[in-house]
């Protein structure tokens, strides 16, 4: 007989501490929540009888019986993230698909997961709650799975049941790749920058034509029929290619279009579950061309990629992302694909056009926003801490909280090997902001980025 939510509840309060009700949820018939104990926050089951799930749980810390219902506490660790992700399916990351708007957060201290659903619940936009990078990882000391786990509970406590996304972004290497679809995130941000030969730019036009002929004629002859004396209409818009500009992108890209199809063959192509593919195409110092972007997408395709988005950086490319943002939106929209743009929050000039221009399906990337948030909430409420961060960050302690070598900084500030690093002080800092009456960062923040999206 499946146990009573009001008996679960009873015995959750009398044998673990306080229960967060939004956290309560029937799990097969017995009854799993958050609760706050004098040790902090942990993770409590109520079950009638046998349980699958009660032999399961690691780091039981208490176990109790009240009358006939058994309760466990644990702690919120890896593997009992786990199992409720496994056991509550609306905790676990979810694709985002190629339709619609989302907006992705890098929680840099894993305190802005759980103030999501009072500000997603109603609306259609979805929140990509993790936007993770190798970098991200090393320079935080922070893994991917913490970064998962932590958007796990966030999403449990609020009880938000609209669906989230996970983002393993910049994976450059197979290792990287398996262990993110491990740890069940939902989207996959492959970077092949490595794979691109930028040699290839500072060639004159006669050494890559010459370059070009090194390839077998059959190759040559089916390149220049596919994409030379023709238009390919993109929209409103059109694209064509000289023979000089085709043989220079197929010279620069052609490695990385094989190494990418080669990467969702073997990996993403039959997942058991939906992974959205995303690929990164920013490359520092150097313009992303709508040539170049026609065709990459229009091979991929004919290969059977189906991506889900193409990033683009507005900090490494502005004249991508601004100069021919109607363009390339245009040339995504025709592949059925979305544009992702990374730093979308500092550094691109109009939000608003790309969401016309996608007619509504794009990622906006606002990695930066939860940290501006927390700058700002240390400078007007923690001089002695906001100085550290400066000082850490190589600022003037009379800096601005927008100041972007602050918003840039947080690889350096929050890093624990670094000499002067601020990560314990702000994540104790950003706690008890939470516990106390003061604004909260997060929620304002999150709040400020939907708004964005909404007046669009």
């Amino acid at each position: 007989m499946a146990l009573k939510q009001m008996d679960a509840l009873a015995a959750l309060r009398e044998a673990a501490g306080e229960v967060i009700e939004t956290s309560l949820c029937d799990v097969q018939g017995n009854w799993l929540a958050l609760v706050n104990t004098g040790e902090g926050k942990r993770l409590a089951f109520a079950a009638k009888g046998e349980a699958t799930l009660s032999a399961l749980w690691k780091d039981v810390e208490k176990e109790a019986d009240v009358k006939d219902v058994h309760v466990s506490v644990m702690a919120l660790n890896a593997n009992n993230a786990a199992l409720v992700r496994r056991y509550v399916k609306w905790t676990a990351p979810t694709a985002c698909g190629t339709k619609g708007a989302s907006i992705g957060f890098s929680d840099w201290l894993g305190e802005a997961d759980a103030v999501v659903a009072e500000l997603f619940g109603k609306r259609q936009l979805k929140p990509v709650l993790v936007d993770f990078t190798t970098e991200d990882s090393e320079a935080l000391q922070r893994y991917f799975v913490q970064a998962v786990d932590t958007a796990t509970w966030g999403v449990l406590e609020e009880g938000y049941k609209e669906g989230y996304g996970a983002n393993a972004a910049g994976l450059k290497t197979e290792e990287e790749i398996v262990k993110a679809l491990l740890y069940g995130y939902s989207m996959i941000g492959f970077d092949c920058s490595d794979k691109i030969d930028l040699g290839i730019e500072k060639l004159s036009d006669e050494a890559v034509d010459k370059r070009f002929e090194q390839f077998n004629e059959t190759f040559r002859a089916a390149v220049h029929a596919s994409y030379l004396n023709a238009e390919f209409k993109v929209g409103t818009s059109k694209i064509t290619f000289t023979e000089n500009q085709l043989h220079r992108i197929v010279l620069e890209y052609g490695e990385a279009i094989m190494h990418i199809q080669f990467i969702y063959n073997s990996y993403l192509k039959n997942t058991p579950w939906d992974i959205d593919f995303e690929l990164d195409l920013s490359k520092p110092c150097n313009v992303l061309t709508p040539q170049e972007h026609y065709l990459i997408g229009n091979e991929l395709q004919r290969n059977g990629i189906k991506l889900s988005s193409i990033c683009l950086d507005p900090l490494k490319d502005s004249e991508a992302v601004n100069d021919n943002l109607q363009l390339h939106c245009e040339i995504a929209d025709t592949f059925g694909y979305r544009l992702s743009f990374k730093n979308a929050d500092i550094a691109m000039n109009d939000t608003a056009a790309a969401m016309k221009y996608l007619k509504g399906k794009v990622h906006f990337k606002m990695n930066n926003i939860l940290w501006m948030s927390a700058i700002e909430l240390a400078k007007a409420l923690d001089a002695d801490l906001f100085g550290k961060l400066c000082a850490a960050c190589g600022c003037e302690a009379a800096a601005d909280a927008a100041d972007r070598a602050l918003v840039l900084g947080y690889r350096k500030a929050l890093n624990p090997k670094e000499e002067g690093n601020v990560a314990a002080d702000m994540k104790a800092f950003l706690e008890a902001d939470r516990k106390s009456t003061r604004l909260n960062s997060s929620h304002i923040t999150i709040s400020y980025a939907v708004f964005c999206l909404k007046k669009k």
